[in-house]
């Protein structure tokens, strides 16, 4: 019985060379019929983004800014077209700007307020981008 298992194992193996022998020679006529060489190279494409890279700035408020009022005006610009997103304590706010500036009013929670702007633009030539500024809102009385 053990000759048996010898005889069927090395036929299994040599029935296995022979098919993938033929599936290779099959794909290398493939290829010469096409005309794509077996070492063919490729080289990429580069694109320079930094001609088009823009950051997202926050001209106002200044980081850790103290102030006396309810609410704050937060100016500042990015991409074109994009989806702007400010988180406050109190209320998210979602802006689409048309052009490369935005502006919105931001409601303060009493103390310190984490306020985070990102900047999502439309297409896949720029990342999104993110700012945290924290600004202290103190009553007068």
């Amino acid at each position: 019985m053990k000759k048996e298992i010898g005889i069927a194992i090395f036929c299994g193996v040599l029935f296995g060379l022979v098919v993938a022998a033929i599936m290779i020679s099959r794909i290398r006529t493939m290829e010469n019929r096409r005309g794509l060489p077996g070492e063919a190279q490729i080289s990429p494409t580069v694109k320079n983004l930094n001609s088009q890279l823009q950051t997202l700035e926050i001209s106002e408020p200044s980081d850790l800014a103290m102030v006396s009022q309810k609410s704050i005006k937060i100016r500042g610009k990015t991409v074109k077209d994009s989806l702007i997103v400010i988180q406050s304590p109190i209320k998210d706010i979602l802006l689409n700007n048309k052009n490369e500036t935005f502006s919105a009013d931001v409601p303060l929670a009493l103390g310190e307020n984490v306020i985070v702007v990102a900047s999502h633009p439309k297409g896949s030539s720029q990342s999104s981008q993110e700012k945290t500024i924290k600004v202290y809102y103190l009553d007068e009385n």
